[in-house]
């Protein structure tokens, strides 16, 4: 499974820093390590140090230019996008889809 989070703008690659870190964050940071340790590819994407992910992502792409910045964090699983305008939770990211 390759789960891919296209985050919005952070101070840092995590979000995780400065004197009172967000606390969604540091949820997020333990579902990436979780996933990572379950055997999951996970790659986290910042607008302004991988901003060809969005752009080579149609889907993210269109979003983006349909919606702007509000419809960040995006998140995907196996490329189907899974949630958008919030993290998801560990459940949510290993559901299986019903086709």
């Amino acid at each position: 499974m390759v789960i891919e989070f296209f985050d919005p703008e952070m101070c840092c690659s995590t979000g995780v820093c400065g004197t009172s870190p967000d606390p969604e964050l540091i949820r997020v940071g333990e579902m990436v390590e979780t996933l990572k340790a379950n055997g999951h590819t996970v790659v986290r994407h910042m607008l302004s140090r991988d901003s060809s992910a969005f752009t080579a992502n149609t889907q993210i792409y269109q979003l983006m230019l349909q919606q702007g910045m509000q419809c960040l964090p995006i998140v995907t699983v196996d490329g189907e996008i899974r949630s958008q305008q919030h993290y998801p939770t560990l459940d949510e990211v290993l559901a299986v889809k019903e086709s």
